[in-house]
């Protein structure tokens, strides 16, 4: 059974050509892939660009091996994959595209147990495509209530300490486009009680204004630039294993939206954004599954892409795909 800590994320890039990049995020709680994922990765269609970020791994070798068997019955080539203790950030990208990759680099930063360990951090992977620089990050960030300072801490972090080798990016800030998604933990920063009883009355909205990242971004602390679809749907942590019931053991999580997806743009006015759908599933993709957070079919984002002079080059790829799996 798997676990259910799991985000979702498409993001279409629309250049002439209908580019598409689907962005994932699965929080495996120290689970096994024991069942075909396919549905997690919520490919009902075909994107360009494929994305797939880990935390908590049980087997840092396990998930990433059923995403390339999967990924690679469908015509998708490995470039980059990026570990860091028990998080993975794995991109695969369909072979036509290849040529137009190049420039790609990883990074990682450890915020776990004062920067020594790689439970908490970011992992990243960054590329050119076609004349564009993109950025993902994949992170997790310290848990609790009360830890909202530390995750901010956690994102400047990493924000100031990856650099990369490519002269015109060598920040994650300037990239064209910088992506980052993960199990953040920010928290709804209420009473167990009152927040429960606003998602039973079906106010969950009104809960939005008590987010701890929604706080955070609007006072400039953490996530600063970035932008978030709307959020629609109940808080997706925690539930009980199996059941759509919010956790009901000794520790009582508070309902909360820990896991996202957000965007930057480096030239607002040059390109374009525009939130195609986002919204939670409620499980209904998932009942077999042993879960802990809700399925979220999270934003599908349309991002205009230039494509003039357009450069290619010879991609850095890993090299596993159709033809060669391991």
């Amino acid at each position: 059974m798997l676990s259910r800590h799991v985000l979702l994320a498409v993001l279409l890039l629309h250049t002439m050509t209908g580019l598409k990049l689907h962005v994932t995020t699965f929080n495996t709680g120290d689970t096994f892939p024991r069942e075909d994922i396919s549905p997690l990765l919520g490919l009902d269609y075909d994107p360009d660009i494929v994305s797939i970020g880990f935390e908590e791994l049980g087997d840092t070798d396990a998930w990433e091996n059923e995403a390339d068997r999967i990924l690679s019955k469908r015509g998708y080539y490995r470039i980059k994959l990026n570990t860091m203790s028990i998080m993975q950030l794995v991109v695969f990208a369909k072979k036509d595209h290849l040529p137009f990759i190049s420039h790609i680099e990883t990074e990682y930063t450890k915020t776990g147990f004062g920067g020594t360990y790689g439970n908490k951090g970011g992992t990243s992977v960054r590329f050119r495509l076609y004349d564009k620089t993109i950025a993902i990050v994949n992170s997790h960030l310290s848990a609790h209530m009360d830890q909202v300072q530390i995750r901010d801490e956690e994102y400047w972090n990493i924000i100031s300490e990856q650099d990369f080798e490519d002269p015109t990016t060598p920040h994650l800030y300037d990239h064209d486009y910088l992506i980052w998604s993960g199990d953040l933990n920010y928290r709804i920063e209420l009473n167990n009680s009152e927040v429960r009883k606003s998602i039973g009355a079906g106010k969950h909205l009104d809960l939005l204004h008590y987010d701890q990242l929604y706080q955070e971004k609007l006072a400039g602390h953490a996530f600063i630039g970035f932008h978030e679809a709307d959020i629609t749907f109940p808080p997706t942590y925690k539930f009980n294993p199996e059941t759509d019931i919010y956790d009901t053991s000794e520790k009582q999580r508070v309902p909360s939206w820990c896991d996202r997806v957000l965007w930057r743009i480096k030239r607002e006015r040059e390109e374009i954004v525009s939130v195609l759908n986002w919204g939670g599933d409620g499980g209904s993709d998932t009942d077999s599954m042993s879960i802990n957070h809700d399925l979220i079919r999270a934003s599908k984002m349309g991002i205009t892409l230039s494509m003039s002079d357009l450069s290619g080059g010879e991609c850095e790829a890993d090299g596993i795909g159709p033809s060669n799996m391991r």
